[in-house]
């Protein structure tokens, strides 16, 4: 139990942090969560481990308090918590819950957390949280508030915030496929490239591994657990069965799949299933696996599965409705689109070796999944007769591509 002097040493140095000034990168993300500040729900705010959540939240808080709202901001990883449920009724005493608004840092370290939420939130609390487990925040909270939570994912720096953060935003076309060609190697998560302090990767990858997975979960074979994920973040794009790793771990199917769970729920990987009308095949067919991150891989060599990566990132920040594709002759579809139709094939550089075969990929989904055809490409030599575009151009569409904004403009 946390003594209640520390609890408002806390609390107050919480507060200091809502008066800091820092200089920030501008986020699409922080305009949509301002404006949800009038709403009478929670708002989850969920995302991988170090991809700017808590700054988010910061960022949110010192808006609210120039418009007079009064904040509180509580980190619950602050290692002078000494978890106990008793805490929170010791918070409670200490704040001026009325019309305040609770900034609240993974709150998933201490115990019957959801029960506080809960109660704050009908004590008409204005409430965001952060927390890097979606099932954690998805299914746990669920249960307590019901539908009174809205759930709200941040990513690390996409290219475009990258381009800002480096302050490279008007730049002409040469320029920009360097600068993605540097940013697919490194990332983007935003401290290392703020700081250029890129040692701190390793540190990233390690505390997702020990802490967001293997200490909450409790898992036992952890030298398995991390050999497995050595593997994941060594093969971007790899497809991931007990064939691709036979050799290099012996571990059961079931145990797979759990694991897996476990890095998905932790926001470390973006899985892609096969695409198949039938549930069952795309359950049953491996799944390809990639980074949330390129900054968590750990061999960088391959820049076409890098770039692949980074276009697969990219798509998962605005959907999780995509799949890779095969045809009976194996011939291979790198993003199958299914809302839009859209058949999506990666090239790092087209060459007159290269070209006829993504062509008949393409020709295949074409006839049998009735998909409109789109290559995209960084480099090439050659044309080909279906559309063609470079990465950039294709990341800044992106949201155009999907209909995301019209989309968001329904809801």
């Amino acid at each position: 139990m946390t003594n209640l002097s520390t609890i408002k040493e806390i609390i107050n140095d919480g507060e200091w942090q809502l008066d800091q000034k820092e200089k920030l990168v501008e986020r699409n993300i922080v305009d949509v969560l301002l404006n949800r500040a009038k709403f009478g729900i929670v708002e989850v705010v969920t995302g991988v481990r170090r991809a700017g959540k808590s700054t988010i939240l910061l960022w949110i808080g010192r808006l609210l308090k120039k418009e007079g709202k009064r904040v509180y901001y509580i980190n619950f990883e602050d290692d002078r918590f000494f978890p106990d449920y008793k805490d929170f009724e010791k918070i409670s005493s200490t704040v001026n819950l009325k019309n305040a608004l609770l900034l609240i840092d993974e709150p998933q370290n201490m115990p019957k957390w959801e029960r506080w939420i809960r109660r704050m939130h009908d004590r008409k609390v204005k409430i965001y949280l952060t927390g890097s487990n979606s099932k954690l925040l998805g299914t746990e909270l669920a249960s307590a508030l019901g539908g009174r939570k809205k759930q709200h994912e941040v990513f690390p720096f996409s290219f475009s915030e990258y381009l800002l953060a480096k302050e490279e935003t008007q730049i002409p076309v040469d320029q920009k496929i360097r600068m993605f060609e540097e940013y697919m190697v490194r990332g983007g998560y935003p401290y290392p490239i703020l700081s250029e302090d890129y040692s701190v990767l390793s540190d990233y990858r390690n505390d997702i591994i020990e802490r967001d997975i293997i200490a909450r979960h409790k898992i036992r074979e952890i030298g398995e657990f991390r050999n497995l994920t050595r593997f994941v973040m060594s093969h971007p794009g790899i497809y991931l069965s007990g064939k691709s790793i036979k050799g290099f771990l012996d571990i059961s199917h079931v145990t797979l799949r759990k694991y897996l769970g476990y890095l998905i729920e932790a926001y470390a990987v973006v899985p892609l299933e096969k695409f198949s009308y039938s549930q069952k095949e795309r359950i049953l067919n491996p799944k390809k696996i990639y980074p949330i991150d390129n900054g968590l891989l750990i061999d960088k060599k391959q820049t076409g599965k890098l770039m692949e990566s980074c276009i697969i990132q990219h798509i998962r920040r605005y959907t999780q409705d995509f799949f890779y594709w095969k045809d009976e002759r194996g011939r291979e579809i790198d993003i199958y689109l299914p809302a839009k139709k859209l058949a999506v094939q990666i090239v790092y550089s087209l060459t007159n070796e290269n070209i006829k075969r993504e062509e008949r990929a393409l020709e295949s989904a074409e006839k049998k999944l009735k998909a409109e055809p789109l290559i995209v490409y960084l480099h090439s030599d050659v044309e080909s007769k279906y559309p063609l575009i470079r990465v950039p151009e294709f990341l800044e569409n992106l949201g155009k591509l999907l209909s995301v904004s019209e989309r968001n403009k329904r809801q």
